[in-house]
Parts: structure tokens; sequence; C-alpha cells
């Protein structure tokens, strides 16, 4: 019988690779437009000010990053039930978008770094908000701790890697450019730990 259930439990699974290469066509679109909105925002090299010019195109910014992350972690939340059709992630996932996106530039006022700390703790509370049934995060960390330490550490890991080549990038190439290439290599991995994440929950919920 256990047999049985591990067996339908990895059907009803794609896996983080599979289910990343599912995903794609949802995620991948996103990460590119959001990084074209990104990038376009930068034309004129526009530095800090009072003036309404400078509000409107953080707003932009702000809105663009919330809806990326929302749809990029829904869709990999959809992408490994390979049982399920994709569908407009849940609300509560917008929420919890709204509330990274504005802690993590709360966190860059203050240092450079913190954004990475408060996008490694947000990454799995919003593949857990994506999935399905609630809890998940619960599950994960009750079924399999080892493994979701592992992923904690390298979602760490992989966001640091992110935060040097982007002082890289901006050191070597300037302007659009170079916001455009951040935001894609920053999407890319977050379509990637999505992913990963989303795997996890949806097994742990299935053991």
């Amino acid at each position: 019988m256990s047999g049985g259930r591990t067996m339908s439990r990895w059907r009803t699974t794609a896996g983080t690779w599979r289910g990343w290469a599912r995903g794609a066509t949802v995620t991948l679109p996103v990460v590119m437009v959001n990084a074209l909105v990104q990038a376009l925002l930068t034309v004129g090299d526009p530095t800090p000010e009072a003036g309404w010019g400078f509000a409107l195109r953080v707003t932009v910014s702000g809105l663009a990053m919330i809806v990326a992350l929302w749809l990029v972690v829904g869709a990999a939340a959809a992408a490994v039930r390979p049982d399920e059709g994709f569908s407009a992630p849940p609300v509560r996932l917008l929420a919890g978008s709204a509330l990274a996106v504005l802690l993590g530039v709360l966190a860059g006022v203050l240092s450079p770094i913190l954004p990475i700390v408060i996008a490694s703790a947000a990454l799995p509370v919003l593949s857990a908000l994506a999935a399905t049934p609630r809890g998940a995060a619960r599950r994960t960390i009750a079924h399999s701790p080892g493994r979701a330490a592992l992923a904690f550490l390298g979602t760490v890991l992989v966001l640091l890697v992110n935060w040097i080549v982007a002082l890289v990038l901006g050191f070597f190439v300037t302007g659009p450019i170079s916001a455009a290439l951040t935001w894609v290599v920053f999407g890319l991995s977050a379509t990637l730990l999505a992913a990963w994440w989303a795997t996890l929950h949806r097994r742990a919920a299935g053991a």
C-alpha cells in the first residue's frame, strides 16, 4: 500500500527540471518582459529625487516585480502538477508577493545585501502560498526537513551568486543593458528556485 501511494505521488509530481521546463512557457516570457520594463525605467540614468517622475518610475518598477513574482511562483506551482492545467495564481500569493517586494525595497535602503535575505526567506513562503492544499511549508518541513534545509541553503547560495553577478555587470556594463541582463539573471534563477520549492511542497502534500 505504501509503495502504491509513493508511485502515485511521483506520477502526480513532475519534478524540478520537468516542472521548470513545463512552466517555462509562462515563466520565461514573464522574466523577459519584466527585464525589459526594468531596463526601460533606467533610461536617462534617473537619480533619486522628490519629483513625481522618479516616484512614478519606482512605482512601475515595484508593480512589475510584484506581478512577475506572482506569475513565476504561481506558474511553477502549477507546472509540477502535471495532472492539472495552468490557471491564475491565488490572490493570497499576489498579496504575499507584494509584501515580499515591499520588504525587499525597504531592506535595500538599509543595506544592498539585505534584499537577498528577504528573497531567500520569501521564496519558500511564496511557493507554499501557491501550493494546494494549504499548509505546504509546515508539511514540507515535517516530511523532508533535510531537503527543506538543503533547498534553503541552495536558495541563499544562488541568490548570493546572482548578487555578485549583478555587481560585476554593473561594473563592466552600464545603463539599460546592465539592468536588463541583471534582471534576466535574477529572473531565470527565480524560475528554477520556484520550481524546486514547488516540487518539495507538492511531494510533501502527497506523502
